[in-house]
């Protein structure tokens, strides 16, 4: 019997190369977790929040109304008081940040002015991002050494621009 010398080619190898899978998922991945920390609340350095026995983590942050409500110069100190200085004109009481990053500072004079500012952020809400009215809200982060007749005053103009949920910001307690 004779043997039959059979054609044996070099075979070809199937594997996948994942290599720009892998790169794809990544970029994918920090493309999400940029554009999510982007619907965060501003915050104020120069805000000391109080802290809360209970408190619950604020879940959605669209269409929230960040006002911040400072306490008197005299009561902050070291980086606050330089960030606060730098960023607001003296006597301001009320601070907002508008959707490009612009702090705006109030003093306790213009509540016609602050009342404006909500009843505009509350129209870009309804109008441009299409949430509904009722979800709109104001979310009030007041310094722990503020006067509580602050808080009352932006509450006050909150309400008189037709925004009547109120957040409360604090820190849970140690």
């Amino acid at each position: 019997m004779s043997k039959k010398k059979l054609n044996t080619k070099e075979e070809v190898s199937a594997d996948i190369n994942l290599s720009p899978m892998i790169d794809c998922c990544f970029l994918l991945l920090i493309f999400f977790v940029v554009n999510a920390t982007q619907i965060t609340v501003s915050k104020d350095p120069s805000v000391g929040m109080p802290s809360a026995v209970s408190c619950t983590e604020l879940k959605d942050a669209k269409g929230c109304i960040v006002v911040n409500v400072f306490a008197d110069v005299e009561n902050m100190k070291g980086n606050a008081l330089n960030k606060f200085t730098a960023t607001y004109p003296a006597g301001t009481y009320w601070g907002v940040a508008e959707a490009g990053g612009k702090s705006i500072g109030y003093t306790s004079s213009q509540t016609q002015e602050l009342t404006d500012f909500i009843s505009k952020q509350k129209d870009l809400f309804k109008n441009q991002q299409k949430i509904e009215e009722s979800k709109i809200r104001l979310y009030l982060r007041g310094d722990q050494n503020a006067p509580w007749e602050r808080s009352a005053t932006a509450i006050r103009c909150a309400a008189a621009a037709g925004v009547n949920n109120i957040v409360f910001g604090t820190l849970p307690s140690k």
